[in-house]
């Protein structure tokens, strides 16, 4: 994966977050944005790591929960214009026409 402007370690962004623990093996990339979009996401560092269980097991994991994915998108939208300062939040609104901030 290239580098993620959400996370700076490679561990379990929810493991970490969530519940303070550090998870580094059985680690997959998830792209927050999807879809059309999966190449802004690329191209913008808008992906995450994350252990198997809260990436695609049905339960509490970004592929199965909608205010899990919500939360990330949220965490992408704000790294992204903070990365990206004056201006971030109109080319976000252009690129992906959803602000995920003020939902």
């Amino acid at each position: 994966m290239d580098k993620s402007i959400i996370q700076a370690e490679k561990e379990c962004y929810i493991c970490r977050r969530w519940y303070n623990v550090r998870t580094t093996s059985g680690l997959e990339e998830h792209h927050v944005i999807t879809g059309p979009l999966r190449a802004f996401a690329e191209r913008n560092g808008l992906k995450v790591w994350l252990c198997h269980r809260h990436h695609n097991e049905p339960g509490y994991s970004a592929h199965f929960d909608a205010g899990l994915a919500l939360a990330l998108k949220a965490a992408a939208q704000k790294s992204y214009e903070e990365k990206n300062g004056p201006g971030a939040h109109a080319a976000w609104m252009a690129a992906v026409g959803k602000d995920y901030l003020n939902a």
